[in-house]
């Protein structure tokens, strides 16, 4: 018997700062304004593009102040996704500019406009978001704490048929947050979580470090004082180091250091713009962890997200569906299996 969309469990919903709309500014252009941003954004568009045949699964809720776009809510729902959207008649929604470098065509800097409108559990109650099998969270340790409190108080009092008991939890730190003055903190939130997924700047950070450049060796170092301060409740979850164009490190007290390749090489024509690729290699890494139960294979399927969200500014753009869907002219699969193809010949090489 055919199940109805309403009876297939959520896969991931995605919380944090919620939905920005970002004015881009250039030099020598004129701004583009209105373009979809946020971890919220990123991180439901990793998951939704591994959930072709399924969208109806991967859960996306929001606040959008009086002047959001209706033009942009019509993209999410063209995803097919469960979509909440939390309308605010007193307030504006989040806005922020981001500044690009002339010369080479980085993104330099981003400035509020507005105040962000973060999402939390309690914003879900009602809606069967609420039972998900996982979610990825962005924000600060205090954050976390909160959330966690939450998901186990609900789950103790709605029963199971509303919530899920040990959801999978994926968690972002606020770039801000990772101090010296910070990091037992954070240890202490990432116990509570089975992937802790800071990028290599933010890692740096907590032990007082720049970052000029990539170094694995200590990258490795500071990723492991994660894990022996213990990650998920049992000490069994891993840490996820995003390096940007070096790609990603997973690490565990059950696995030895693992570094895998982005699928783009940072200098390859393809990169246009790198923001939201590492909130949409989280959201695609969930889906891969529940798909394989293995982190190094969830990491595949991050890498390969990460890979459609830099390919222009915003969002990839999506047409088909089902079997037939792509995204910027590819079907996500297909990249999936020639990334995996790319590690298997690595392999065989060493």
């Amino acid at each position: 018997m055919q199940t109805s969309a309403e009876d297939r469990p959520i896969q991931l919903v995605a919380l944090g700062n919620g939905v920005w709309l970002d004015e881009i500014r250039r030099e020598d252009r004129e701004p583009v304004k209105d373009v979809p941003g946020g971890s919220v954004t990123f991180a439901t568009l990793g998951a939704r593009l591994f959930a072709a045949n399924d969208p109806a699964t991967i859960g996306m809720a929001f606040k959008a102040g009086h002047d959001f776009p209706e033009s942009i809510i019509d993209i999410f729902r063209k995803w097919s996704i469960d979509l909440t959207v939390h309308r605010l008649r007193d307030k504006p929604s989040s806005r922020g500019l981001v500044f690009y470098e002339k010369a080479n065509n980085n993104r330099k800097g981003f400035q509020r406009l507005t105040d962000p409108l973060p999402v939390t559990i309690g914003d879900l109650q009602g809606t069967r978001l609420l039972a998900t099998e996982s979610f990825e969270f962005f924000g600060t340790a205090g954050y976390i704490d909160e959330q966690v409190a939450a998901i186990t108080s609900l789950c103790r009092d709605l029963g199971d048929r509303q919530t899920v008991a040990n959801p999978f939890i994926v968690w972002e730190p606020h770039a801000k947050s990772c101090q010296p003055a910070t990091l037992s903190e954070h240890q202490h939130a990432a116990r509570l979580v089975d992937v802790f997924s800071p990028n290599h700047e933010e890692l740096h950070s907590f032990f007082g470090e720049a970052a000029p450049a990539v170094d694995p060796i200590a990258i490795e170092g500071q990723a492991q004082s994660f894990v022996d301060a213990g990650i998920g409740l049992n000490g069994d979850g891993c840490i996820m180091v995003r390096a940007a164009g070096h790609g990603c490190l997973i690490l565990s007290r059950h696995m030895p250091p693992c570094w895998l390749p982005p699928f783009h090489p940072a200098d390859s024509e393809r990169v246009v713009d790198a923001t939201g690729a590492g909130n949409a290699f989280l959201g695609a890494f969930t889906i891969g962890w529940q798909r394989t139960r293995s982190y190094v294979e969830a990491a595949g399927y991050g890498t390969v997200a990460a890979s459609f969200a830099l390919e222009q500014v915003g969002l990839p753009l999506r047409s088909g569906e089902c079997n037939g869907e792509v995204w910027n002219g590819c079907r996500v699969e297909d990249r999936l299996a020639a990334y995996r193809q790319q590690m298997l010949g690595k392999t065989s090489e060493a």
